[in-house]
């Protein structure tokens, strides 16, 4: 239940498709969750390599940007 929920939490606040298209957690994992890359160490800063031809490159990138522009709430 917990992964389904983070994923849910996950496409909602990073909107990865237009808000009428049906979102199916499989997808979100297979496009999104299971990136096929390695964490690389480019001069101390951690990098995501992955693979020139992944066909969902786009869409990690742009959900991720949404992701990190999140303002915290305050309390």
């Amino acid at each position: 239940m917990l992964a389904y929920n983070l994923i849910r939490w996950t496409t909602t606040l990073g909107n990865p498709r237009p808000p009428r298209e049906l979102v199916v957690a499989r997808s979100v994992r297979t496009q999104l969750i299971a990136v096929p890359g390695r964490l690389v160490n480019r001069s101390g800063t951690p990098t995501l390599r992955g693979p020139r031809d992944w066909p969902w490159a786009q869409l990690f990138t742009r959900s991720l940007a949404r992701l990190r522009n999140l303002q915290p709430v305050p309390i």
